[in-house]
């Protein structure tokens, strides 16, 4: 591979993370004015109409007589399935547990990039995969909370890593078959049509709900930044390092959220920033570094 190209590709995927770091504020921001599944319905009916104008301007068409069921799967896990998972798997359990079970995507995605895939990370790759793990883990013990962990938090959780894992196996084996913007159009697709209807069930006592948050102008420019920045600028970015770089590559920066959202917090909402948040940052970010470094072989290699 065009060394150029990894090197785009992991600035790629480092810039979507980033985003992703701070889409936490903004989704705490938008949470203020409506609830969860609404604010995720509105977050892709932004998104849609922001990936509907990338496609006018770039005039690139979805070619639609591929075989749009693998799209459909792709789209299945990310958004659909895991924003379900995820926010359900919150709210019965701790953010805590919660951001510790999400931090398993990279080493979890890795080990089945090798079954799916035939990428075979080193042991060191793995090591420091690890290592980037552990430092979120200790970010997220340093914010535990009282609370309750349920079974079937877990469960939802678990589903939310499985999905997030499937989606970025899915992405990486269809980018031969499919560009980064059918990719992302799809996704963005099934977002706004499934969080939409789930939405207005939610609401259907008063479906103006779903979208009078936006008579706010603090919930509309939150939602703009986790529509048009978070959704489709990021998954752009992420469906574009799945193309040219490896799965285990691709998702240990994953955990530069964590790095992004504990900085974005110090410095905009007055979190506290202590020793140990500075030292689990060092080793998220050594143990992005140390994967970055060493070289994934395809089996038979």
């Amino acid at each position: 591979m065009n060394r150029n190209k990894a090197v785009f590709a992991g600035l790629a995927a480092l810039s979507a993370q980033i985003i992703f770091g701070f889409s936490f504020m903004f989704t705490k921001i938008a949470l203020k004015y409506a609830s969860p599944m609404t604010v995720i319905a509105d977050r892709y009916i932004v998104a849609f109409i922001f990936m509907s104008a990338v496609l006018f301007f770039k005039k690139e068409k979805i070619r639609f007589r591929k075989n749009m069921l693998k799209l459909l799967v792709l789209a299945g896990f990310q958004p659909l399935m895991y924003y379900i998972f995820e926010t359900y798997g919150i709210e019965m359990t701790t953010s805590s547990f919660s951001s510790i079970m999400i931090s398993m995507i990279p080493v979890v995605s890795m080990i089945c990039s090798v079954f799916v895939l035939k990428e075979i990370p080193s042991f060191f790759q793995y090591v420091f995969s690890a290592l980037s793990v552990c430092g979120v883990v200790i970010v997220a013990l340093l914010g535990a909370e009282g609370g309750t962990v349920t079974p079937i938090g877990v469960l939802f959780l678990l589903g939310a890593v499985i999905s997030s894992v499937g989606y970025n196996i899915a992405s990486r084996k269809l980018s031969k078959e499919f560009s980064v913007i059918e990719r992302t159009f799809v996704m963005m697709l099934i977002g706004v049509i499934s969080f939409v209807i789930i939405s207005f069930f939610e609401n259907i006592n008063n479906p103006i709900a779903v979208i009078s948050g936006f008579a706010s102008w603090e919930f509309t420019l939150a939602v703009l930044y986790l529509g048009a920045i978070s959704s489709v600028v990021a998954f752009l970015l992420l469906n574009y390092a799945n193309t040219y770089l490896p799965v285990a590559k691709t998702v240990v920066f994953a955990n530069v959220t964590t790095v992004v959202s504990v900085v974005a917090g110090f410095i905009f909402l007055d979190e506290e920033l202590s020793f140990a948040s500075v030292v689990a940052i060092i080793m998220i970010i050594t143990g992005i570094f140390g994967v970055q470094r060493l070289s994934i072989k395809k089996s038979g290699e």
